[in-house]
């Protein structure tokens, strides 16, 4: 799946997910993964500490 990040929340999203942000300046592609917990690897790898994942989503990895 490829993920996305809102840059206002840090929150991880799946792309198409409907609470990504619409504007292309508040998101960033991280990238495609297999799962939420290795989009949030690589977030943080890219420097963004406090990340979360979307409630709705990214559910299992939400509640971690």
């Amino acid at each position: 799946m490829l993920y996305c990040i809102d840059l206002k929340t840090n929150e991880i999203h799946v792309l198409g997910c409907r609470y990504i942000p619409s504007k292309h300046q508040d998101k960033n592609f991280l990238g495609r993964f297999n799962n939420p917990d290795d989009a949030i690897a690589e977030a943080k790898f890219k420097g963004f500490l406090d990340v979360n994942a979307c409630f709705y989503c990214c559910f299992s990895t939400y509640m971690k």
